[in-house]
């Protein structure tokens, strides 16, 4: 579950954040898109579960960097929740806010595509090779 838990958090952040129209005006032509505006009533409960998703994200990544050891990517999920949190509450910009969800998506599907290919770890030792 852990292996999952930034990608969970990532795009359900941005699927949280496309029902809520008022809040992020772009991504609800997303939302829109998908039927997600029937969800309007419910926004002021879809930001803060948006809100939260970002928070399970940077701590998915947090905890897959335990396992893949790749700074840079530990480093955009962190500061691309900075990213969300900070446009929220400190500067109001909307661009940033924007580029902190993209930030996280890119984290998350650059994990994910290291993970489907196969990548190995350079934390796990690779087998003794058999003399013979």
């Amino acid at each position: 579950m852990k292996t999952h838990l930034e990608k969970i958090g990532g795009f359900g952040g941005v699927i949280a954040a496309a029902a809520c129209p008022v809040c992020f005006p772009k991504l609800a032509l997303i939302g829109a898109l998908f039927g997600l505006g029937a969800l309007g009533a419910y926004e002021s409960q879809l930001f803060i579960a948006a809100q939260v998703l970002i928070a399970v994200a940077v701590l998915g990544h947090a905890l897959a960097y335990l396992q893949h050891r790749k700074g840079w990517l530990l480093g955009l999920a962190i500061s691309s929740g900075a990213a969300v949190f900070g446009g929220l509450y400190l500067l109001r910009s909307e661009a940033v806010i924007y580029a902190g969800f993209a930030g996280l998506v890119v984290a998350s599907a650059t994990d994910y595509w290291a993970r489907f290919r196969g990548t190995p770890a350079p934390s796990r030792p690779s087998p003794p090779a058999k003399a013979g």
